[in-house]
């Protein structure tokens, strides 16, 4: 058989293969989307009805940022959908080019026949068979006619059918086509109101740094939500706990071979052995708030840092340490939106205070990878970094690289 006929039909069912994959993960982030949008809708009916004045507090700040990260999030996921359905196009164009140029060649063969037939005349099988010398090879003309003509009716049917496929791969690339528009149009309308909210902030953060006592309530706030992070970790073992007995499940029943990519911790690199080597989340981060208990003279509270705080520029970049899956995005009062990564033998990465995040949650990350920007709060520019094996936090000033 031609080659290129063998890699035409390859190809033609690697894509109904990849077209269901396509489908499969398009119709998870719809929900997804789905989610994202009840939660920005609820938010902006409560921001919507209120005055600038009912605007100025730190609650109303708390719900502009909470509705920033749901719209960066549901961005992030329209471009991921936007990405799948440039893929299922450049598919479908494959495609459609394979099969027009199947057809061609289906026409120019049948039309062929066709002409051999009518330069034969009528009767012409007959007279075919009735001029053989012998019984035998009137026998071997009847087979070859008999194999000619069966081969013309599955050339028809062949033909009848890469037609039909052919018309059906056109109507599904215009769907994908008008499918990318309205796409892109849902992107640009979320684009603009998270341009808008941002400027909101900015007004309202502005007003508010004006009292030092909202600077100290957040304060306050990040002191008693500091736990909050530590639940957080507690749920994640235990999800990552749960998926990892599925999956071995599925593996002795034979549903699956190997545990997948986003799951396989084991080939990552060796996260305990980095001790001392990590790069710093921030390039030129200048350490705001050390690791453990830290008096504030003004307030003088104690407050425990599960971290270390840096302090950054405006919209500074902020980066993976180290080798990873995306495991949360979430957004905690005090800290705003926060990204956590999940990396080999149960150790985790936490980066608050971001915005522009740059992931998402089921994503492999490398060290060096940018995650998102530091968010500008009350306090001003400060990236807060956690390190955690298991339910235990560390000690990030022990495992940075030393300046």
């Amino acid at each position: 058989m031609n080659k290129k006929i063998i890699y035409a039909l390859i190809f033609i069912l690697t894509y109904s293969v990849l077209n269901a994959q396509f489908k499969k993960e398009i119709n998870n982030k719809n929900t997804e989307l789905k989610k994202l949008k009840e939660q920005i809708n609820k938010l902006e009916k409560e921001l919507s009805g209120l005055s600038l004045e009912e605007k100025n507090n730190l609650s109303i700040l708390k719900k502009i940022d909470k509705q920033n990260l749901f719209l960066g999030k549901s961005i992030k996921k329209i471009e991921f959908e936007e990405k799948k359905i440039e893929n299922q196009i450049v598919l479908l164009e494959t495609k459609i080019n394979i099969l027009q140029k199947k057809v061609k060649n289906l026409q120019k063969e049948f039309g062929d026949y066709l002409a051999w037939l009518y330069k034969q005349g009528e009767n012409s099988t007959l007279k075919y068979l009735f001029n053989s010398e012998s019984f035998n090879q009137a026998l071997i003309r009847y087979r070859h006619l008999k194999y000619i003509h069966n081969k013309s009716e599955n050339m028809m049917l062949t033909l009848r059918h890469t037609k039909a496929e052919l018309e059906t791969a056109v109507v599904n690339l215009e769907k994908e086509i008008e499918d990318k528009s309205v796409i892109l149009s849902r992107k640009q309308t979320e684009r603009k109101k998270l341009l808008e909210r941002r400027s909101e902030r900015n007004r309202v953060l502005t007003n508010l740094k004006k009292d030092k006592k909202n600077v100290n309530n957040e304060i306050e706030e990040k002191r008693k939500i500091e736990i909050a992070i530590k639940q957080m970790i507690a749920d994640l073992i235990e999800k990552e706990r749960e998926k990892e007995r599925r999956l071995r499940t599925a593996k002795l029943k034979g549903e699956i071979e190997n545990y997948p990519e986003f799951f396989n911790y084991k080939n990552f690199e060796n996260f305990a052995e980095l001790k001392g080597k990590l790069n710093w989340p921030l390039q030129n981060g200048k350490l705001g708030r050390n690791f453990g208990e830290n008096k504030n003279d003004k307030t003088k509270t104690v407050t425990l840092n599960y971290g270390i705080d840096l302090i950054a520029k405006n919209s500074q970049e902020v980066y993976a340490v180290a080798e990873g899956i995306v495991s949360a995005i979430e957004w905690l009062p005090g800290y705003g939106s926060i990204v956590i990564i999940t990396h080999r033998d149960n150790f985790r990465t936490v980066y608050g205070h971001l915005t522009d995040i740059n992931v998402l949650e089921g994503n492999k990350v490398i060290a060096g990878d940018l995650i998102g920007r530091v968010n500008e709060s009350l306090e001003g520019n400060i990236l807060h970094f956690e390190i955690w094996n298991e339910r235990n936090y560390q000690n990030p000033e022990e495992w940075l690289v030393k300046k």
